[in-house]
Order: C-alpha cells, then structure tokens, then sequence
C-alpha cells in the first residue's frame, strides 16, 4: 500500500460533562481527522464512540514531546517501510541473534513503541486501532495499521500541540489543584539539556552525545525548536551514519566538514526541475522505484542523451557544478557521503575502501559498483536536497526506505535504461539458458560498464512481464545476492 499524502490534521475533542454519573471535567471523545475525515480511532466514520481521559494524552504528549518532535530513527537496526511493521521486522532480526542480544532489542522495541504509538496513552483500553506517529525529516508518518499517512511536519506538529493546549486549558478551567504539575509541564515541554537534544537529533544515546559534544565534533541545538528545524548538515550526517562506531561516525562528520559550501547554479536548476517532476500528479502517489526510474528518464531527456548512450556519472556530476572525490575513509561499511545544505556542498565523496578497486583496475572510475553508487548519489542531491541533505550511505544506515528505493532505481535506469537491457536481449536471440543469458549479462555489464546486479535487475525489467517470471529465477543463480 502507497502513503496518501494529506496536509490537513487536526484532533476533535468533544467534551463529556460525566463519567457514569459523576462530574467529570476530562473524559472527552477523541477523533484524529485527516483532510478533515476521521482516521482514527474509526477510519472514514464520523463516530464518537471512542471515549476516555484526555488527559491521559496530555501526560503522553508533555512526557514524550522531544522524542516525538526529533526523533527519526528506529531503535534497532531495521528499516521498515511503516512503524506498524517494526515489532514484525524486529521479531524477524531476532531469530538470528543470541537470546540475550534479542531480549534487550525487544525492551528498546517496547520503549520506542511506548513512546511512538501514541494509543499507549489510554492504557485501559483494549482493542483500539495503534496511533503511530513518526518523523521522517520534513514529513510526520502516521500509521493505524490499517491505513497510513505521510503528512506537513509542521501540521503534525501543530495538530499536537494544538490538541496538547485545548486539553491543558480544560484543565485550567476545573480550577483543581491536582493539574498544576502536569499543566507546568507541558508549558515547559520544549526545555531540554543539550546532551539529551542531540542524542535525540542524531538517534544515538546520550552517552555518545556528551563525547561529541564534549569534543567539539558537533555543536548542540540551542532549543528543540532548533533542533526541530534539522538543517545542520553535520547532526543529519552524523544521524544517518547509523549503528556505525563512534571513532567512523567522527570520520564522517570530518569528512562532510571538509566539502566547503558553493554556489552550484546548474545543478540548482535541475534540483528544481527533478523536484517539479515528482510533485506532478503522475509521480506524486507512485512507488519509489517507479519515480527513480521516471526521474532518470526525465533526467536523460533533460541531458540530452540517447537511451543507448553510455553515461559517464562523473561527467555529469562535474557538469552539473559538484565537487566529486573518492576518498579512503579507512574503514569499509560506508559507501559514499552526498552533502548540500547552507554550509556545506554540494559534494559526493564516494569511499575507495568499499570499492576494494584501486590495486585492481588502471581506472577506478570505469568500474560498475562506483559508477552505481556516484549515480546513486546524484539523485540524492537532485531531489532530496531541500532537506539540508547529508546522506551517508552506509552499511545498515538510517536512510528513509523510500528514498533508498528511488536512488536505487534511478541509479539503475540512468546508467543503463531498462528498454536498451531488453533490446540487446532480444537482439541476442532472447535467451533463457543460463549460459546465453549470463552472456547477455556480461555484455551489458561491460558496455555499459555496470555491476552485475543491475545488468540482472535491468534485464529483468526490460523484457517484458510475459517473461520477467521465467528469467527471474535464472538470473538469481547467475547473479546471486543481488
């Protein structure tokens, strides 16, 4: 199921004047409204059954107020597509860990569940739809499981606060003492220690935080309202460096410092253009790799190149105005950092230590796994830089699935499109035996000087679904894992 993208969220809350009898100034029927319809606790019903202790959700929102503003990372080393369908991947991750690694997982699953579905707030009720919301940089996630969302950061956010305040000026109202500390609280939700909002902003634990801060790798946000606004461009790399170790995670925020900020006007124009293409009707609601493809398509016409042409990435990063550079980084779980934000960039800094190629090959650009990743990260800064983008991917790294799954599929296509991986098989006698299609592999490989795995993956693509199923299976054993 794709996300229905929505900018309206509000929470209705109708007051109830007695709970079974007796005055009750906080028991209130509570619906989620998404472009002005219901969506939770009933989807699409106007209903007001659902009633309970609002300010059992106002205690919820002030405890968990920085989390649910800064946070974006899941607590373990899984990336779902939803929240709903963490306790799932976690579940299936620890199948294949000792039982003690697996248990502490499952607490750290328990407490951002907790935190993150925010049904947890009404704890006496059974049998209710989950709530999740989630960040994902300028965008709130919410997912009932039967159904979710990807909504304005800030309209979630202000929905929140919204719904957090009409309770908390109910509470006023009542004139009862025993109010006095929550209502406190939540006036004070945005006051945090420096420690804690960076270890919130970057996804590590405050432990880590206070060395970084400590050695002045990274600067805290001054408030959660800065910390909100996610545009440093060394936190955001630091965050999506992942589970990485913290000496490699300091490698990388040194490396991103290094990429001096300039103005790139070309490279602008088509971010602005690339950008356009995916608001249109026909891209907006589409899967990910169905917009990576498109978007390389678009990106060739744009270049003006053929889709028999072989396309140098390097070529095009430098035309486009990017500082390109591979570096050895010393270690071999990250494959490249693109940066382009206010301070820094734009650059792709592509890692030689992954590559394992410069002992190997007289040209480390013409090899197919670099050129895949340097066209990788070309569409991250073509399309995902209006988020002060530093995207560091590494090896189980924190990068939104979506956006993966896009540059994936667009470094794919615009290396070699999907139609010419058809033509030269069809050209070769369209061919099902094993040797003859691992020969159409290595010719596409080499002629369009690509890895394996997108040779296979492109084939697969491009001669049509009548056959995608038969050779699905024979590609899988000619190229393995891939």
């Amino acid at each position: 199921m794709s996300p229905t993208e929505s900018k309206q969220i509000s929470f209705r809350i109708d007051w109830r004047d007695a709970f079974d009898g007796v005055e009750c100034k906080t028991l209130a029927s509570i619906t989620l409204l998404i472009d002005e319809t219901p969506a939770w606790p009933i989807t699409g019903e106007d209903t007001d059954e659902f009633e309970w202790f609002a300010d059992e959700l106002l205690s919820h929102l002030t405890e968990c107020w920085k989390s649910l503003v800064l946070r974006q990372t899941y607590p373990i080393a899984v990336q779902p597509e939803r929240p709903s369908f963490l306790i799932a991947e976690a579940a299936k991750r620890g199948a294949s860990l000792s039982e003690t690694v697996a248990e502490s997982e499952q607490k750290e699953v328990s407490a951002f569940e907790d935190v993150h579905n925010l049904a947890n707030a009404f704890g006496g009720i059974t049998g209710l739809l989950p709530l999740w919301f989630l960040r994902d940089q300028d965008r709130m996630i919410i997912d009932t499981q039967e159904r979710f969302w990807e909504v304005p950061f800030k309209a979630a956010i202000s929905a929140l606060a919204t719904a957090g305040e009409t309770i908390a000026q109910r509470l006023r109202e009542s004139k009862d003492n025993k109010w006095e500390k929550l209502i406190s609280a939540w006036k004070g939700r945005d006051k945090g220690d420096p420690a804690n909002l960076l270890a919130l902003t970057i996804g590590r634990d405050r432990g880590m935080a206070t060395i970084l801060l400590d050695e002045k790798v990274l600067a805290a946000p001054e408030s959660v309202s800065d910390a909100a606004n996610d545009n440093d461009e060394l936190r955001i790399a630091a965050r999506m460096a992942g589970p990485l170790p913290i000496s490699q995670v300091k490698k990388v925020i040194e490396t991103v410092r290094s990429c001096h900020h300039f103005d790139a006007p070309k490279l602008a124009k088509s971010s602005a253009a690339a950008i356009e293409l995916l608001k249109s009707d026909a891209l907006r609601n589409v899967r990910p790799h169905v917009q990576g493809e498109e978007l390389a398509k678009w990106f060739r016409r744009y270049l003006k190149l053929s889709p028999s042409r072989v396309v140098d990435p390097f070529s095009v990063l430098g035309s486009q105005g990017i500082d390109y550079r591979i570096i050895d980084f010393g270690f071999g779980t990250l494959y490249a950092i693109a940066v382009w934000g206010q301070k820094y960039g734009p650059a792709v800094l592509l890692n030689s230590e992954h590559s394992k190629i410069a002992s190997l090959f007289k040209s480390i650009w013409q090899k197919g796994a670099i050129r895949v990743t340097a066209a990788h990260e070309l569409c991250h800064l073509l399309v995902d830089s209006d988020h002060g983008l530093s995207a560091v991917d590494v090896l189980g790294g924190r990068m939104p699935p979506r956006i993966e799954q896009r540059a994936k599929a667009f470094a794919a296509e615009f290396l070699l499109p999907n139609s010419e991986a058809g033509e030269i098989w069809r050209a070769a006698g369209a061919p099902v035996e094993i040797d003859a299609l691992g020969q159409v592999i290595k010719t596409l490989s080499s002629r369009y000087k690509v890895s394996d795995a997108v040779a296979s993956w492109q084939l697969e693509h491009g001669v049509g679904p009548y056959h995608q199923e038969s050779l699905s299976q024979i590609l899988d054993l000619i190229v393995p894992h891939r």
